[in-house]
């Protein structure tokens, strides 16, 4: 991969869109700190004199990537972002400009062999309560009943490897396509560790070639996180080993480390999946 890193790597709103009389003009991206002074509230609400909100108007921004700001071909760079630790080349992973749900560009994965391989950004050690908000585009098909796992994004504690942050696939939290060991199959919300692995199946559908929203609402203690998935701004229910739950908690603690990039956990999964717009937050957002 390689190239220039995204302009605006850290803290603020960066090039692209400001924030002006408590609007962001629409089309705002890069990476983003701490919200900006005079930044409007919850994601989706319009600023002053009718103004549009931008994808990175959201209260409590941690983080904010559009990957407009990328050069074409590379990956975003500078905290919260961590250099890659991969050293396989028949993978994708790249800002590109054949999907994007605003802007020019989204991120793109595919045949993703290991978490070393995904990009990863470091949320800080101290947060209890967050959600992270990711628009996912999975292109020329949409997975089948026959597909095992594959993951739009993760989120990860530190690991035991103090030279790898956030390189440890178990305990993860995972949120994309879980088909043959999943009932109903469909979009799940799995949490790895902690014990047994706990597989929220929700039955709802990824759409081929069409934007879905997915966020994602962690709460976290010292021992515990529970997690609570929206698609499209709907509240997601489960079967979970066939028991009916509308939360999924695990014993897993110190989850710290958002990963993006394609997954297939199986290996039978080859097509590209974009995501675009993504965001966290110590406040509530919508997809609006």
């Amino acid at each position: 991969m390689g190239g220039a890193a995204s302009g605006g790597a850290s803290g603020g709103v960066s090039a692209g869109g400001g924030t002006s009389g408590g609007a962001t003009s629409g089309g705002a991206g890069g990476v983003s700190g701490s919200p900006a002074a005079g930044a409007s509230g919850m994601a989706g609400n319009a600023g002053s004199a009718g103004a549009s909100a931008g994808p990175c108007d959201v209260g409590g921004k941690l983080l904010c990537e559009t990957f407009d700001s990328v050069a074409a071909g590379a990956l975003p760079m500078g905290a919260p972002w961590l250099p890659l630790n991969c050293f396989d080349s028949t993978h994708t992973l790249k800002a590109d400009g054949t999907q994007h749900h605003s802007g020019t560009q989204s991120l793109v994965g595919q045949n993703i062999p290991y978490a070393d391989c995904e990009l990863r950004a470091d949320l800080g050690a101290s947060l209890s309560e967050y959600w992270v908000r990711v628009w996912a585009f999975y292109a020329q098909a949409a997975p089948t009943p026959s597909t095992h796992e594959v993951s739009v994004f993760e989120l990860v504690p530190a690991g035991n490897n103090a030279s790898d942050p956030g390189g440890t696939d178990d305990p993860s939290i995972r949120v994309g396509y879980r088909g043959d060991t999943c009932i109903p199959a469909g979009i799940e919300l799995n949490i790895t560790g902690g014990g047994q692995e706990e597989t929220g199946c929700t039955g709802t559908q990824p759409l081929k070639d069409a934007w879905q929203c997915y966020v994602l609402h962690v709460k976290q203690d010292t021992s515990s996180v529970t997690t609570e998935l929206s698609i499209d701004d709907q509240p997601q229910s489960y079967m979970n080993h066939g028991m009916p739950q509308t939360q999924i908690t695990s014993q897993v603690a110190a989850v710290r480390y958002l990963r993006l990039g394609t997954r297939s956990y199986s290996g039978n999964w080859a097509n590209p999946i974009y995501v675009d717009d993504v965001a966290v937050a110590t406040q509530a957002m919508t997809c609006k």
